[in-house]
């Protein structure tokens, strides 16, 4: 295979797999900052219970 054909392949790949691993990047960022909302309501919650308990 010829050095322009596989220069060629490898930017198609690239092109092709790079777009599908930024949106799932993205994603993953977004998912991350609720799961630290989640956590803190929960921990929130958590700390009102045990108050009124006592």
């Amino acid at each position: 295979m010829p050095a322009d054909a596989q220069f060629s392949a490898v930017i198609d790949m690239i092109a092709n797999v790079g777009f599908p691993i930024f949106v799932s990047l993205v994603l993953l960022h977004r998912m991350e900052n609720k799961l630290d909302a989640v956590v803190k309501a929960l921990n929130e919650l958590t700390s009102v219970t045990a108050r009124s308990r006592s």
